[in-house]
């Protein structure tokens, strides 16, 4: 990222002029969602390298081809240049340079439904201005992994998954998150208690607590460790997604205190049979969302912000 010094002058009533020094920065930027404003300005959200999640107004923007050639559609990323502004939230967005944009994602109503899932959780529970570039490299490169692949249920309940766990939100599966005892890998029924962050073995769980086989949790884990196109050999069935969208959405209410709208969007559009990835292995080079390790493990803590509602 560049910032640039630019000099601006404000007027008050009791001064002939306060001259200020107002930073400008440039930066990769994937655009999240737009609205919008007026006769000529839009409204746009966008998930920068190097600032993190910023609203930004971008004057005149649906008149102006020069500075904002045909870029300002989401899944799109672009160089923005961006000005701070003087006592307002909103910074300037003053043009945009296209970097890449994800066509298959907008040509496939599968594929976008997992998209704007990414594109929700990144806009509804970032904390705004919280740099985190290795985020924004994660986000573009599921995109690309998305717009490459088939479009199934299982796909969007990992896509789901990781990104919580980028988020601070990783759900404790592979030891009872009450009392810290290892969960085997079998047909053995524990539970998932998101109060405690994840699973509980059977000692610690309580009869409101969804019932989940080992197995189930085992595949989850190593869902969340291995590249998005590997997930055909983890061998989950129709019935085991559905019940890991229940447990996903059960914890994602309790520890973000909303839901991802997206969601039932995107399984309305994904049929039932969708559910299981096909089983095939498909392409298993690592994918660019899987080059760094997940967030912490266990627990389901988050520190800094806290995350954004409705």
């Amino acid at each position: 990222m560049r910032s640039l010094g630019l000099v601006g002058v404000l007027r008050g009533p009791r001064s002939s002029g306060t001259i200020l020094t107002v930073p400008e920065h440039r930066t990769p930027a994937l655009i999240l969602r737009t609205f919008d404003q007026g006769e000529s300005d839009r409204l746009v959200h966008l998930y920068t390298e190097e600032l993190g999640r910023v609203s930004a107004i971008a004057k005149g923007a649906r008149r102006s081809q020069r500075r904002f050639p045909g870029a300002l559609e989401i899944l799109t990323v672009v160089e923005a240049r961006l000005v701070d502004r003087p006592r307002s939230s909103l910074a300037r967005l003053e043009g945009v340079k296209l970097i890449r944009s994800f066509e298959p994602l907008v040509s496939n109503l599968g594929r976008y439904a997992i998209a704007c899932e990414l594109l929700e959780m990144l806009d509804r529970f970032t904390g705004e201005r919280e740099a985190s570039p290795d985020l924004f490299r994660f986000a573009t490169g599921v995109l690309e992994v998305v717009g490459e692949d088939r479009p199934d249920r299982l796909l969007g309940l990992l896509v789901l998954a990781k990104t919580l766990a980028r988020l601070g939100y990783r759900p404790g599966l592979v030891r009872c998150t009450a009392c810290g005892r290892a969960l085997g890998a079998g047909g053995e029924q524990v539970g998932f208690a998101p109060r405690h962050g994840g699973a509980v073995c059977r000692s610690c769980r309580s009869p409101e607590d969804v019932r989940v086989s080992g197995r189930v949790l085992a595949a989850l884990e190593s869902g969340l460790r291995q590249p998005l196109r590997q997930r055909g050999r983890l061998g989950l069935g129709s019935a085991d997604v559905l019940l890991a969208e229940t447990l996903l959405d059960r914890f994602v209410r309790f520890h973000l205190g909303a839901q991802v709208r997206t969601c039932a969007f995107l399984r309305t559009i994904l049929s039932a049979e969708s559910l299981d990835g096909g089983r095939a292995p498909g392409n298993t080079a690592a994918g660019p969302d899987e080059r760094r390790p997940g967030a912490a493990k266990g627990g389901a803590t988050r520190a800094g912000a806290p995350p954004r509602g409705s």
